[in-house]
């Protein structure tokens, strides 16, 4: 009966004082470093993905402008540079036509490179080769 009056209840919680707010400390604490750990490597990781559709979008454009200007380099150039620009990316090389054994062009491949930099993989050394993304786009000339 002597817990009914509430006085007992109190003196069985004095012991859990501040338990809720370690609890939500936690909490706050791995929403942190998850947040960190996404705006450090998320840029990185999407990099590393997207790249390879940028490469491949670069090679079909080049493709159609190598057969609209009939095998015209510069505008080739001029196409899947504008291209690139547009999605800060820049050409990691010359744009090469490979041709068939009938001496017709085949095959038409962009080489291409971004690089992505966040304040942990800039400025920490190994972490450093991870920001630069390359990849080689390929398509038939049609």
């Amino acid at each position: 009966m002597n817990d009914m009056n509430g006085k007992g209840f109190f003196l069985r919680l004095h012991g859990e004082d501040g338990q809720v707010w370690e609890y939500v400390l936690k909490i706050i604490l791995v929403a942190v470093v998850i947040g960190a750990i996404i705006t450090q490597c998320g840029p990185i990781i999407w990099n590393q993905i997207s790249i390879h559709g940028t490469a491949d979008d670069a090679a079909e454009e080049a493709a159609t402008a190598y057969q609209q200007s009939k095998g015209n380099m510069e505008v080739v150039y001029e196409v899947v540079q504008e291209l690139l620009d547009d999605r800060d990316v820049r050409l990691d090389g010359n744009i090469t036509v490979v041709k068939g054994l009938n001496g017709e062009p085949d095959i038409i491949s962009v080489p291409v490179r971004k690089i992505v930099n966040t304040y942990l993989f800039q400025n920490v050394g190994y972490l450093c080769r991870y920001t630069e993304a390359k990849a080689l786009g390929e398509t038939q000339v049609p």
